[in-house]
């Protein structure tokens, strides 16, 4: 059944307030609803919450954050957060499924122009609640323990963090996304721990950190603050109580991507007793400006308790390298990693750098 949030304006209610009205209303109903943004304009004030079986539809126009919010535009209401501490870890996270966010004729995801401040209680001192020093709430799209997931046809521009950061979500397409990030920590698509059987493809855009990142860590589960960190970045990692092969990022498909930037266009992370394996990463190209470190990366770091071979089973294909230093970056030592069909135009740069060689097969 489909919805209108525009069938919900009325005098002296905000645009969030008619958004909530609407889902609130498409809930009431089971099986699949459809809430459909289309003849204005959106702006709003806090995280528009997606319920499981709930296809969003942004057609011909842009859903944007008012000056100084400091949220998620679209967020999982599977996500309790906690009241007492409404940016930190939440008091749980329940299993979600079937959701989507579909982009048409130019639809748009923004970011608030003036950014909310805070005092940073390590750095003592104010400054813009961006980066992820400043946690989950700086994600345009936050996503935890949800199984069938397709988010396609957006432009995501302006944003406070990563575009979009998933934890310990599986089965989902991650496709046709336009990427503009000019801020700290400006990842793209972010794969955190527990995520699996994803495919990710047609990315395109400049993002100021890693365009698309596989990041299996359990950062999220220390004591906050830790360094510069006030919040975590993974709300279900966080309050995760399982079995630690259910983190393990596995069975994913990165391809098409091209972008500018920063950084990387794509990295494998592995750290704290994590692995990373059966990812396939083809077709990844330098596009446009940028100053990366490497265009592909498969490493540890940003964590302790890195074993032998935790990153395992990928094969890379087909990258462009343009103005990265390497086309190819490995630190560690990885197994049964295949590299094929690399290029490399930056004339002082170079193919590959590799910490050890072996497990790693190149291929001409």
């Amino acid at each position: 059944m489909d919805f209108y949030p525009v069938d919900y304006l009325k005098e002296n209610i905000s645009d969030s307030g008619c958004i909530r009205e609407c889902i609130e209303q498409a809930v009431k109903i089971n099986g699949h609803k459809r809430i459909i943004f289309n003849k204005r304009n959106w702006h709003i004030d806090e995280a528009i919450l997606l319920h499981s079986d709930m296809e969003i539809i942004v057609d011909g126009c842009f859903i944007k954050q008012n000056d100084g919010v400091f949220d998620n535009i679209f967020r999982g209401v599977n996500l309790k957060v906690d009241e007492k501490d409404p940016y930190g870890k939440p008091l749980y996270v329940e299993k979600m499924k079937n959701v989507s966010i579909k982009g048409y004729n130019n639809a748009k995801l923004i970011g608030c122009d003036v950014n909310k401040k805070g005092f940073h209680p390590v750095k003592k001192e104010y400054e813009d609640m961006v980066g992820d020093n400043w946690g989950w709430r700086t994600f345009m799209i936050c996503l935890s323990e949800c199984e069938g997931i397709e988010i396609s046809g957006l432009s995501i521009e302006n944003t406070k963090c990563w575009a979009l950061s998933l934890d310990l979500c599986s089965y989902g397409d991650i496709h046709d996304i336009f990427i503009q990030s000019h801020v700290k920590n400006g990842d793209g698509i972010d794969l955190r721990a527990g995520c699996r059987h994803f495919r990710i493809w047609n990315i395109t855009g400049n993002t100021s950190d890693d365009t698309v990142a596989c990041t299996a860590l359990l950062h999220s589960k220390r004591r906050f603050p830790f360094k510069n960190y006030l919040y975590p970045l993974a709300p279900a990692v966080s309050v995760f109580d399982g079995d630690i092969r259910k983190l393990d990022i596995h069975d994913i498909s990165v391809s098409d991507i091209r972008t500018g930037g920063l950084h990387h266009a794509v990295i494998c992370l592995a750290a704290d007793g994590l692995r990373v394996y059966n990812i396939d990463i083809k077709n990844i190209e330098d596009i446009g400006e940028g100053n990366r470190s490497a265009t592909v990366m498969l490493y540890t770091g940003y964590g302790e308790n890195y074993a032998d071979n935790d990153i395992h089973d990928i094969n890379i294909y087909g990258v462009h390298s343009r103005f990265s230093k390497y086309a190819v970056h490995i630190n560690t030592k990885v197994h049964n990693v295949t590299v094929s069909d690399i290029l490399q135009e930056n004339k002082e740069g170079s193919l590959y750098e590799f910490a050890d060689t072996e497990g790693i097969t190149v291929l001409n």
